[in-house]
């Protein structure tokens, strides 16, 4: 089997290894579980340039309560929000005002275009208190401008929340250096280790501002109480034990190879298919593309029967996409430990399902 799928992805073999040293998943209420917390937060936060006074929640959930949680955390009825809403991820935020009875308004990304300044500019003279994006939109490929958002909720005085589940640890994010006030990120995809941990970093502003003074009606998902918990470098609750302890030999590993480095290798095996792929019948959308993924369009309805082919006949999986785009796009991810070489074996049975699908159509 091998994954081109942006989640869960091709775990690099350093940390397998680590997984595999462990007979059983280790008690956790001690203080060496502690010392990897701390230490592992640190290189989180390093990674995000989010500063010292930035605190991360580590949450045994996936990307989709993080977005909810971050919501109930800093944000009540009394606020009114912008959403970006460019694909199924940003219609979640949507989804999660609605359900919370906040107030919002939305940006639609129709498919095929590109998120820019004249489609915030009618949202110039409204009052808004914070703006959620899916910086990399998973659903359809497109990695938005934060340099436009950041400026725009500067301007405005907004807090700007970021979801940046398929482009942390692929595309160079800067906390600091946009002003963001919540950047949530999921251990299966950027991180390339197993699904059920997600990370919420806070701004010292938001924190201040927003959460320590919410009056959030939920148990488990009450961002004060894992603040507390997290100055001794535990969790309120059980965590994902198993997938901190990847989380930790992951970073330490990018840590070792260095962030930079880390990134121009996701970045150079992307364009390297990117150029590859016009080999063969698709084309790419002319938006701007995350390092992460790269969606492909057929002219003909087959993407899906490729996919099936791929996967019952070649063990390879890659990302079917939903809704409209079904039949005619497929989602190839970069992201773990991918390559070149990868991309040419790829292609070449690409090749081969595409001819095989036309051969029966004819």
């Amino acid at each position: 089997m091998k994954l081109f799928t942006v989640g869960p992805v091709e775990m690099f073999d350093e940390v397998k290894v680590v997984r595999a040293q462990a007979d059983s998943v280790p008690y956790f209420r001690t203080k060496e579980f502690s010392e990897l917390m701390l230490e592992t937060d640190e290189l989180l936060r390093k990674f995000a340039n989010a500063g010292d006074e930035a605190k991360t929640v580590y949450l045994t959930a996936s990307g989709t309560a993080a977005m909810e949680a971050t919501v109930m955390n800093c944000f009540t009825e009394k606020d009114r929000l912008l959403v970006i809403a460019g694909g199924s991820f940003g219609k979640r935020f949507v989804d999660i005002c609605e359900i919370h009875r906040i107030p919002h308004d939305v940006v639609k990304v129709e498919y095929g275009e590109t998120l820019d300044g004249e489609m915030l500019n009618q949202y110039e003279d409204t009052t808004y208190t914070g703006l959620l994006v899916n910086i990399d939109e998973t659903s359809t490929g497109q990695l938005y401008d934060i340099k436009l958002l950041s400026d725009f909720c500067k301007r405005k005085g907004m807090y700007l929340v970021v979801d940046a589940i398929s482009s942390f640890l692929c595309d160079e994010f800067d906390i600091a250096g946009h002003c963001v006030d919540v950047m949530i990120a999921s251990s299966q995809k950027g991180a390339c280790i197993s699904p059920g941990l997600s990370m919420v970093v806070l701004s010292k502003r938001i924190i201040e501002e927003r959460v320590m003074k919410s009056d959030i009606r939920s148990l488990y998902f009450d961002f004060k109480d894992y603040f507390k918990n997290f100055e001794r470098g535990q969790t309120p609750y059980t965590p994902a034990v198993g997938i901190c302890i990847e989380l930790s030999a992951s970073l330490k590993m990018i840590e070792r190879v260095g962030l930079a480095n880390h990134l121009k290798h996701i970045a150079d095996v992307a364009t390297d298919f990117r150029e590859k792929i016009k080999a063969l019948p698709v084309s790419l959308p002319n938006f701007p593309l995350s390092n992460a993924i790269t969606p492909i369009i057929f002219k003909e309805p087959i993407a899906y029967k490729v996919f099936e082919i791929l996967k019952d006949k070649y063990g390879i999986f890659v990302n079917p996409t939903g809704g409209m785009m079904a039949d005619y796009s497929l989602r190839i991810a970069h992201i773990g430990q991918t390559s070149k070489e990868d991309n040419d074996m790829l292609i070449e049975k690409m090749k081969a399902a595409i001819e095989e699908v036309q051969a029966v159509n004819q």
